[in-house]
């Protein structure tokens, strides 16, 4: 093998750093979906308190529910985390529901931004106990335009003296920019990179100002960002805070169930880790279009924010944390022998070739890897 062809093979990972660790635990966790662990959860509940199970009053759909049943790993998971909750509220007795698909109405402030989502904040509802749960990375919110702006106004309604700020101007009107349900004739990624759309490479724009501006005014006014992190954890005011579509508190756990920890959303200080932790994303989100169950080709396409945070993250005994651990030793273990390797060889082998050239070479090997 040539010098030219081995330099052509290691310098993609000199260039693009790919995050297998980050891959594996989204593996890891891509097993068991969110609606299934809220399902394994309310039919954990029943079993721990021995009660009796109705499918039909029990909020979870026939599919959910053979899809549990069919996973030990994740019923038993589900019953660790009921037994948790039972044991924090004291409330045993009370009856447990999955609350997801239940019909919201949402308060005249939102509809007047054009919103009209109505999937409840509420995961679990136990007795008077509003749940939403969270495990490994998850979306506080992912809106559109409407949405968006709804949960910017509502975060508003605690920091009034910010409709003064430059700032908030500047974050309104990229807002307003961002695009609403359109038809692409194909996927939009290959409309994206040609770059000859002018409504996509717009809201590419106002997607890139998004992160930008409203990551700023994050930054400016602290009580702006815990407000916009609690109303896209709770939906008091989507949906009005003694609504039992409004989470009033968030269960986190890990995959296992072998940790649990249940946080109120009016606590000031879980909300300002929350906000602290928080990714901000303003990004596509697609769907392809089906005439009579065929799909056409096209796709629809419009503007969202997302706010991602892993919801373990500074939790003790958390089992993502000790896989992720494993993990890293792995890969770290296997990138180290890799790169020996090919420092051995290009010292024991290349360094002949630079002496017969007459070539002093300089060579550097980093042996800093980044797998966070």
């Amino acid at each position: 093998m040539s010098l030219r062809n081995y330099v052509r093979q290691i310098r993609p990972i000199q260039e693009k750093y790919v995050d297998h660790v980050e891959q594996v635990q989204n593996l890891f966790e891509a097993k068991v979906k969110a609606e299934d662990y809220e399902a394994a959860i309310v039919l954990g509940w029943h079993e721990n308190n021995k009660m009796k199970f109705n499918l039909g009053s029990s909020g979870i759909s026939d599919k959910v529910y053979k899809t549990v049943m069919s996973n030990p790993q994740a019923l038993d998971a589900g019953r660790k985390i009921a037994k948790q909750i039972a044991k924090y509220f004291g409330n045993s007795n009370a009856k447990a529901e999955q609350y997801g698909r239940a019909k919201s109405s949402l308060t005249s402030f939102w509809k007047g931004f054009g919103a009209s989502d109505t999937t409840p904040k509420t995961d679990i509802l136990i007795g008077n106990k509003r749940l939403s749960l969270k495990i490994g990375l998850a979306q506080l919110m992912s809106g559109g335009q409407s949405e968006s702006m709804a949960t910017f106004y509502a975060a508003l309604n605690t920091t009034p003296e910010l409709k003064k700020d430059p700032q908030f101007e500047k974050v309104n009107q990229i807002f307003e920019s961002f695009v609403k349900n359109t038809l692409a004739p194909s996927q939009l990624r290959p409309i994206i990179k040609k770059g000859d759309n002018p409504v996509v490479n717009a809201a590419e724009v106002a997607h890139k100002d998004c992160m930008k501006e409203l990551g700023l005014l994050f930054e400016q006014n602290k009580q702006f960002k815990i407000a916009f992190a609690r109303e896209a954890m709770s939906g008091y005011q989507k949906y009005g805070s003694s609504s039992n579509s409004a989470a009033e508190f968030m269960v986190v756990a890990s995959p296992d169930g072998s940790t649990v920890s249940i946080h109120s959303i009016d606590d000031d200080n879980y909300c300002e880790r929350i906000a602290n932790k928080m990714r901000l994303q303003a990004r596509f989100k697609t769907t392809s279009r089906k005439l009579k169950g065929v799909k056409t080709g096209e796709y629809n396409f419009w503007s969202v924010v997302s706010l991602i945070v892993d919801a373990m993250q500074g939790e003790k005994e958390s089992l993502d944390e000790g896989f992720l651990d494993v993990m890293k030793k792995k890969v770290k273990s296997i990138a180290l022998r890799a790169i020996g390797g090919v420092r051995n060889f290009l010292t024991k082998k290349v360094s002949n070739l630079f002496k017969f050239l007459g070539a002093i070479p300089s060579i550097s090997v980093s042996k800093r890897i980044d797998f966070k």
